[in-house]
């Protein structure tokens, strides 16, 4: 059989399927370059906290080294003691750019646990796999993708450069504090638009990669064929299970049909079994109702144990269009069922077979 081409849209089971194995539209390249940014606005807000803190540790280093017990046990403890120091000094960026990490992640793909995707999987160890990956087209792409980025930056720094050129000569005349002024300037600008570059290639990367994603989930006419029969069922087994479902609700059906007041029948086309008990229903009740061979049916059950049979062609007929099994009968029906059901309680009057009802 000739290969089918991938021309449908991947189903939702499918989709579920691939995010189980950790297979998402993601770029790392935004992820990276949202971190890198906002890592940066932190450093220079929290900057200033950050240098004191270093300062600080330095001076008590220096001040208090003569002081320290040079043995095992006390240099653990000043290791544990600098380490901790040092920790809160980082904690901004620390949980900063963790959290912009999440963020990145989540607003991509959204939230939730994979635990098959972080499985260990022996099968990514195969060096032949490996290999194949390598030299396979998606690698072909990547390494281009790579080479373009690094292209695309290089010329940016290098026009930022050749634009900062004459700056830099005026340097010469400086004095030293604004010497640092003005190289931290542009190394901040250089920096923060370098981010913003690499932000907007991560953004086109993303992009790419939810198109290649697609392109890869797509699924043959076949294969959809297939899906649906897996989550809807063989419709031929379904269509048995209906056929046996319709079976049983006809057999209750007819069971029911002993405990009806009154069949109303077309004579033969149509057959309808009605129930009225003023302590338990509103109005009167289709306990059964059927056509040709069932009405037939109906009308058998009905005279074998006794319950009246009544011919009226426009009530049976609009009884078994209108109402279904279980319902009660519409208002615009009330009159001529009860005139019906009266006149069934006087002939069961006459013959001893019920006492009036209420």
């Amino acid at each position: 059989m000739a290969m089918q081409d991938r021309t449908e849209p991947a189903t939702p089971r499918k989709r579920d399927e691939a995010r189980k194995e950790g297979r998402v539209a993601k770029s790392s390249d935004l992820i990276s370059a949202v971190v890198l940014l906002f890592g940066l606005f932190i450093i220079r807000a929290a900057g200033p906290y950050m240098w004191e803190g270093m300062c600080n540790v330095y001076k008590d280093t220096l001040s208090n080294l003569h002081k320290n017990d040079l043995t095992v046990d006390g240099m653990q403890s000043l290791a544990i003691s600098y380490g901790i120091r040092f920790g809160l000094i980082c904690l901004p960026i620390l949980v900063g750019t963790s959290a912009v990490a999440f963020v990145a992640n989540v607003m991509q793909i959204g939230f939730r646990v994979t635990p098959k995707a972080m499985a260990p999987n022996l099968n990514k160890l195969d060096p032949i796999k490996g290999m194949t990956k390598l030299f396979s087209i998606r690698s072909a792409v990547e390494v281009f993708k790579s080479v373009l980025k690094v292209a695309v930056v290089s010329w940016f720094v290098y026009s930022f450069l050749k634009n900062a050129y004459p700056r830099f000569l005026d340097l010469a005349g400086m004095t030293p504090q604004q010497i640092g002024a003005v190289i931290g300037m542009l190394a901040w600008q250089l920096v923060i638009r370098g981010c913003m570059i690499i932000l907007i290639i991560g953004i086109l990367d993303f992009f790419y990669q939810k198109y290649q994603f697609e392109q890869s989930l797509k699924m043959t006419k076949q294969e959809v064929k297939d899906e649906y029969k897996r989550m809807e069922g063989d419709p031929q087994v379904k269509g048995k299970i209906k056929q046996r479902q319709f079976e049983l609700a006809r057999r209750r059906m007819m069971r029911d049909v002993v405990r009806a007041d009154v069949v109303i029948t077309n004579p033969t086309h149509y057959a309808v079994a009605i129930r009225y008990d003023s302590s338990e229903m509103s109005a009167p009740t289709v306990l059964a109702k059927g056509q040709r061979l069932l009405a037939l049916k109906i009308r058998e059950i009905a005279e074998t144990n006794g319950i009246p049979v009544v011919e009226n062609p426009p009530v049976a007929r609009l009884l078994y269009r209108t109402v279904e099994v279980g319902q009660q009968i519409p208002e615009e029906l009330y009159q001529a069922v009860a005139e019906i059901l009266a006149y069934v309680y006087q002939l069961n009057e006459k013959t001893g077979k019920r006492q009036s009802a209420a």
